[in-house]
């Protein structure tokens, strides 16, 4: 009976052992584990602070700009841009327009090594590096340099002679090609017609590729238009057409008729 007894008790304290084990390992934090991803920088040198810094501020998009005029000029601009962090800089100016109440104008900074943007409003002082000449009015200068510049002598072709132009393109891919001396005519002609011997071959020739060949019907539009204005001109434009047809042995049908319509609307004979 006493053996009983005593494996009842052995029993009852080996419960209360795991009773009170089980107990403590509920209370201990329990271990999950992490995966630790480990990353390294690139081996690659750091920006210093200057140049983290050394950024200029977006002065405007010269797509906004109004009827850009190109012109050519090497300016030193004292700037203040939009941060108000001030510069001093040569930029080789390639367009300039208005820009709302400014003017905008952009070209090559020597400074950035990169093309830039600059408003003339926040321009503190301006030097032509070529000349040494002090712009008072940024804007009025480059003005009245386009104005003086054979880029103005392009420009004034397409404004005063569209009808020329044409009327030359036409008769020269008559016979479906523009030969090279047919070209060098056009040109020369060009150059007469603006009295600009400044004026280059590529220039000319850009101005024409920016031309669609005219129909038979523009054409003759042109010539009639043509033949209303001043007899000095009218005799420019039949001049290079006999040139034109002349560097040929064998004339072309089309070239021919296209001349012979020429004289006839500028009532010239033979």
């Amino acid at each position: 009976m006493e053996f009983l007894v005593g494996l009842v008790v052995v029993a009852l304290v080996w419960l209360l052992f795991r009773a009170l084990r089980s107990k403590k390992k509920a209370q201990e934090p329990i271990e999950i584990p992490v995966k630790v991803k480990i990353t390294y920088e690139e081996d690659r040198p750091r920006q210093t602070a200057a140049e983290e810094v050394d950024k200029d501020a977006w002065e405007g998009s010269f797509w906004e700009v109004q009827h850009p005029i190109n012109v050519k000029a090497r300016l030193k601009l004292d700037y203040v841009d939009g941060n108000r962090k001030a510069s001093s800089r040569t930029v080789d100016v390639r367009e300039f327009g208005s820009f709302g109440d400014t003017c905008l104008l952009i070209g090559h900074c020597h400074m950035r090594g990169a093309t830039r943007t600059f408003r003339t409003d926040r321009i503190k002082r301006c030097i032509d590096e070529e000349t040494g000449e002090v712009i008072e009015d940024v804007r009025a200068y480059l003005t009245k340099r386009y104005e003086e510049s054979p880029e103005r002598s392009r420009d004034r072709l397409m404004e005063d002679e569209y009808d020329v132009l044409r009327a030359l393109l036409y008769l020269g891919k008559a016979d479906g090609q523009l030969r090279a001396a047919e070209k060098a005519v056009i040109r020369e002609t060009c150059v007469a017609l603006v009295a600009d011997s400044r004026l280059t071959d590529k220039q000319i020739d850009d101005l024409f590729a920016t031309l669609d060949v005219p129909t038979l019907q523009a054409f003759r539009l042109a010539v009639g238009r043509l033949a209303k204005r001043d007899e000095s001109r009218r005799q420019v434009l039949l001049d290079a057409a006999q040139k034109m047809v002349g560097t040929q042995k064998a004339v072309h049908q089309a070239e021919q008729e296209a001349l012979d319509y020429m004289r006839k609307r500028f009532a010239v004979e033979g």
